[in-house]
This record gives C-alpha cells, structure tokens and sequence, in this order.
C-alpha cells in the first residue's frame, strides 16, 4: 500500500507519541489495537450482525439449520415434531439461497435431511402435508443433484463392532511417535500425500459442522520462502521443508457474537487432525506458530494471498523424515498437574 506524505507524517507522530509513554501504557495500548484488529475482522466478515449478506454465510446459516435436524434424529429416542422452529428457518433460508444461487450440493443435503425428518414422523403417525408440498416444491426447482450428495443426510445405523474395529489402534504409542521435525529429507512431497492428509482432516468436529477451515499449500521454493519469512520460528530448518502448509479459518461461516473466539477453536482442532494425518502417512511435520501483531499478520496476506475474511491459526512445515534425526525431548506436565478431578 502506497502511503501518502500526510499519512507518512500522521504514522511518524503517532510512532513518536507511543515513544514517548511508560513501557506499561505502551503494551497496553498495543494489546487494545490488536484486539481492535480482530474485532474489525469479525465484525466485518461474520454474520454476528444479524445479516446474512453474502453466499458463505446463508450456506453457513443452512448447514446449520440442517445439522440441527441430523443432531435430532441421531438421538436415543427423538421427539416426535421436533425441531418445528428449525425447520422453518431451514425452509425459508433454501427459498432464499435458491433464488439468489440455486440449490447446490449444500441445498441438495438439507433437502435430503428434511425428507428424512419427515420419513422420520410419518413413520410415528405424524403426516406433516404442507412441508412434505414445500419439499416437493424445492426438489422441483432444485438442479440435478450434485454427485455423492444425493444419499447424504440425515443419519445412518452404524453399530459399535464397526466403530471399534476401525479404531482399534494403539493411538498412545501413534501419538507419542509424533514429533516436531526439524530435519527433513531432501526428497519432495507428492502433493497426493498432501490431498489425502487433508481429506483426513477434514472429518475433524466443527461447530454445527460448518467446516470453516481451509488449508493453503505452498510447493515452490520462492513462494515457500517467502512465507517463512514472516515466521521467526523456522530459522535452521525451514528451508529443508518440502511443502509449507498454512491453515486458516473463515470467518464467513461464523453466526453469533459468541463464535467470536469459534475460529480459533475450529481451526485449531482441524490443523492438529491435520498434523495426525500427515503423521499417518509417514511425513514429519513442525507446527509453526502465528501469534502475531496486525502489522505481521497484513504482511503475510500480502506475500501469500489469503483473504482478509480469514484467520490464520498456524504454519505446518512438511516433509520426508530423514533415516536419523534428532528430536527435541519435551517432557510433558504431570497428570496431576493437567486433570482436574471434581
């Protein structure tokens, strides 16, 4: 950004006057301005407003709308016409995305899960007429249903055998195998192990399962470069990395002033399944941290390309273990220390 004379002299007093002041009031004033950054962020990109403006965010507010119906039908017993309030917003935010968008494969699921709920109280006695019209109404304007989208919805019976035989590993010696990786191989990546890490993570829980998180890859040793630039925690072994990951979160897809923190929450739920993931397929990674001020954080947008609709949550560094390597120790805390018993 070209800054003018007047706005280069307006920054220079400012700079000048933060000079000036005890080292206290200073951090305090540089911790108010980076949460005012944030606030800005998301006031200006969620829908915490009350007005759902763009297409992610009716999608957001959709997806949540038929979770809601999912969560209830995967109860132990669930309510016979549950959900009426739900179901309503559901049906009146499909006409609305319909109208300005069509009913892409996120349509095309809610309106698999509306027909489940209504399979779901038929079945008990409860014949719900005008949504089962309405259904038909929106499956008549609806396009062709997009491929693999066409069963998704709803619930499906699975039984605890399944789930226990997929399971049964030991995941204590798999997560104490992890460690950060400051020694890679000079062997490249194949983006596919990339694609299927990803793939992976992307079953990770999410709020009402908006799946917020998004992964950009960086495979060029310019580009690479460049982005750890902006990363002090590289230093030594950041060049020897294969890929450059850096996951964020969209802030579109967040509804309520109390999600506020969600991306955060989401995002660094998804970048840890990613980190398993990779670790899984035998690649060994280095979680970079990105707990910057704004000035470091609008520096990578501009060498990177991320939206300012989006956070970072972190840099993975990613790469082929070498046959021997040395790995920081770590001890972990007691138990003690970390359970908390009531």
């Amino acid at each position: 950004m070209i800054k003018t004379p007047v706005k280069r002299l307006i920054l220079a007093l400012k700079a000048r006057i933060m000079e000036s002041l005890p080292t206290q009031l200073k951090n305090k004033l540089r911790l108010a301005s980076n949460y005012f950054y944030d606030y800005q962020k998301f006031s200006k990109w969620s829908a915490a407003s009350g007005n759902a403006q763009t297409q992610t965010h009716l999608k957001a507010l959709i997806t949540m709308n038929y979770h809601c119906i999912e969560k209830g039908l995967a109860l132990k017993e669930p309510r016979i016409g549950f959900g009426t309030a739900v179901i309503q917003s559901l049906l009146a935010n499909l006409w609305k995305y319909h109208e300005n968008y069509g009913l892409d494969e996120t349509g095309q699921i809610a309106l698999n899960n509306l027909f489940s709920y209504y399979n779901f109280n038929l079945q008990y006695g409860l014949k719900n007429e005008q949504l089962y019209q309405e259904l038909l109404a929106l499956k008549e304007v609806s396009s062709t249903p997009i491929l693999g989208s066409k069963s998704l919805g709803g619930v499906i019976e699975v039984t605890e055998e399944q789930i226990l035989k997929a399971a049964k590993i030991d995941f204590r010696a798999f997560a104490e195998s992890r460690y950060s990786i400051r020694h890679f191989a000079p062997i490249d990546v194949d983006i596919h192990l990339i694609e299927q890490a990803i793939a992976m993570a992307q079953k990770t829980p999410s709020v009402c399962n908006r799946q917020a998180s998004k992964v950009y890859v960086f495979t060029s040793d310019e580009d690479k470069k460049k982005v750890l630039a902006c990363q002090t925690g590289n230093r030594g072994f950041g060049e020897q990395a294969s890929k450059v990951l850096i996951v964020t979160s969209e802030l579109q897809h967040f509804i309520h002033i109390g999600e506020r923190n969600q991306g955060w929450i989401d995002g660094g739920m998804f970048a840890m399944s990613l980190v398993y993931a990779l670790h899984s397929l035998g690649l060994g990674t280095c979680c970079l941290n990105w707990s910057v001020t704004y000035p470091e954080d609008q520096k990578l947008r501009q060498i990177s390309g991320i939206k300012n609709s989006e956070v970072v949550i972190m840099m993975i560094a990613v790469g082929h273990l070498p046959e021997y390597l040395k790995v920081a120790q770590s001890p972990r805390k007691n138990l003690q220390e970390v359970m908390v018993l009531r």
